[in-house]
């Protein structure tokens, strides 16, 4: 039978295709996914150039050198030069993406169009970011500005796409500071999710785990979202998802024990959950992976 193909909505520039920016080869490529089921995403690497990723909408496991690292709706992902990186399992989750491929700043000099003091510091600073990046709506404006000039051949339009990228960057630099939490209650909440990856198949509720850090549940429904880009009963499903795929490796591992094993009372209720955060059936992505 056929492998059935993965339904996507991508879009890629990939310098130099416009002559009109042939004056701004540092913008390598720009692209948008829209991926409706878990879609293949194998290991790969950039040399000589950074990666950055903004989660447009679901969430996406990433690994760099053996390291995961957990990603979600209005959040950044980034790489740096030759760091070898990948998604989870190879499979990125059902997501929509903008990503952009950056020549190292450090190499080029007239980066950007910037004087040699701002292209360092923006190159010191890249060294010192933060895997993931948490940056308000507004970034998505840049994005797609830089699409519409790039598909229209704007006037101007080596200038203005400097400027989207140079605003994406220095975004991304300086992110939000609107979703801060108080740090006591953030390291609470992260000793929970630890809790909850060790124990998956535990009856977690809203109200359980607010008592363990001594807030309302409404509140702790805000903190935990905050912190996290959805709810807590979405997070528990997801952490599940990511240890039934392991498990679904095992091809002697039956579905159902895999269902049991995870908490659920049947094997059709883990399917469907499944389904909804994979595009696909724990048979189908057994045989696919």
């Amino acid at each position: 039978m056929p492998k059935k193909k993965t339904e996507t909505a991508r879009w890629v520039y990939k310098f130099p295709e416009s002559d009109q920016l042939s004056r701004v080869p540092e913008l390598i490529m720009l692209g948008y996914d829209r991926f409706h089921e878990a879609s293949p995403l194998i290991v790969h690497q950039h040399e000589r150039s950074y990666e950055f990723v903004f989660v447009d909408s679901g969430k996406v496991t990433w690994e760099v050198d053996g390291r995961l690292f957990h990603s979600h709706a209005g959040q950044f992902f980034y790489t740096q030069p030759g760091e070898w990186h990948r998604a989870r399992f190879n499979f990125i989750e059902p997501s929509s993406i903008w990503w952009m491929i950056i020549a190292d700043p450090s190499e080029h000099t007239g980066w950007l169009n910037l004087q040699d003091e701002d292209r360092m510091e923006i190159h010191n600073q890249l060294l010192h970011l933060p895997r993931i990046v948490f940056v308000d709506s507004r970034v998505r404006e840049p994005f797609n500005k830089l699409r519409h000039i790039i598909e229209h051949k704007e006037s101007l339009a080596s200038c203005r796409v400097r400027h989207y990228v140079l605003d994406i960057i220095l975004q991304i630099m300086n992110p939000s500071s609107s979703r801060q939490i108080p740090l006591d209650l953030h390291e609470a909440i992260n000793k929970l999710t630890d809790d909850i990856q060790a124990a998956p198949d535990a009856r977690w509720n809203n109200k359980v785990l607010a008592d363990q850090i001594g807030v309302s549940e409404s509140h702790f429904y805000r903190l935990f979202h905050d912190l996290h880009g959805q709810s807590p009963a979405n997070y528990i499903d997801r952490v599940r998802m990511d240890l039934a795929c392991q498990m679904l490796r095992q091809q002697e591992v039956s579905i159902t024990t895999v269902a049991m094993d995870l908490g659920y009372k049947t094997s059709q209720h883990f399917a469907t959950v499944f389904k909804k955060y994979m595009g696909q059936s724990p048979s189908q992505w057994r045989s696919h992976s």
